[in-house]
């Protein structure tokens, strides 16, 4: 016979004890939903993300980054629901060779291609064959109808474009989304009415928006963890802009030489 033997008053019996107990409960609930303790350091990088030094950090980002493609629309109606008389322009900026790719493609369809190369005059690609030249691409900045892309946007200005969305107010964050490929914090803010005498500060984004930009606009950020932004938006009350980064240290194309390009035709 066996003979139980008696525990001392007040012992605890072994699955009894909290901790027992605890790690019990955890073992049965991982066979069920799973039970997972994340360290500080296994957390999602935007949990612990400050919005204020994101947006501090923007306009650097942007300025070191010289390998991407840049999507950009703007227009009336809103970035979510564009009623189609919008523009929309593509930006596909290499490194090596150095050089801009721009697409310029207009509410009506239409589409306008243009190579800057670092040096040099632009290459204009002549669609549908309307310049009568023997080649595709034809060399001359005088060619380029109006608007050109640049005209349209310049890159110069994207820098100034940047810092001034990092200005916003009462910035919030947001569920983390993707964009595109990227996994990206949104932070949302308001752009207070410029004071006077500073209204020049939003000439990079007059143009875009079409109309006067010197009261309060809502602005949009999407930045990923490396703290650039690669999406941002805004909206006035006649218009909207969107700009889309992509492909960052993997923007390639060839640009044309050599027997590719042509003089233009002297009419």
């Amino acid at each position: 016979m066996t003979v139980a033997t008696p525990r001392a008053e007040g012992a605890r019996s072994p699955v009894e004890s909290p901790r027992s107990t605890a790690a019990l409960t955890c073992v049965l609930a991982l066979g069920l939903s799973g039970c997972v303790v994340l360290s500080a350091a296994d957390r999602p990088w935007h949990e612990e993300a400050d919005p204020e030094a994101l947006l501090s950090a923007l306009a650097d980002a942007a300025d070191r980054a010289d390998n991407y493609t840049l999507e950009l629309g703007f227009g009336p109606g809103s970035p979510d629901g564009p009623d189609g008389s919008g523009t929309r322009l593509s930006y596909e900026v290499s490194d090596s060779p150095a050089a801009v790719r721009a697409t310029l493609t207009r509410a009506d369809g239409s589409e306008l291609v243009v190579v800057y190369p670092e040096d040099g005059e632009a290459l204009l690609h002549d669609t549908g064959d309307l310049l009568g030249a023997p080649t595709e691409w034809v060399r001359g900045d005088d060619l380029l109808p109006a608007p050109a892309p640049a005209e349209v946007f310049d890159l110069a200005s994207l820098s100034a474009l940047v810092d001034l969305f990092a200005g916003m107010e009462g910035a919030e964050a947001g569920p983390a989304e993707s964009v595109g490929r990227t996994e990206a914090l949104p932070l949302t803010g308001v752009l207070p009415a410029a004071a006077d005498g500073a209204a020049a500060e939003r000439d990079a984004v007059v143009p875009l928006l079409g109309e006067d930009a010197s009261g309060a606009l809502d602005v949009y950020v999407w930045v990923d963890r490396s703290g650039f932004p690669v999406r941002m938006e805004s909206s006035g009350e006649e218009a909207s802009l969107w700009l889309e980064f992509s492909d960052r240290d993997r923007t390639s194309f060839h640009v044309p030489n050599g027997d590719e390009v042509s003089e233009p035709v002297a009419s």
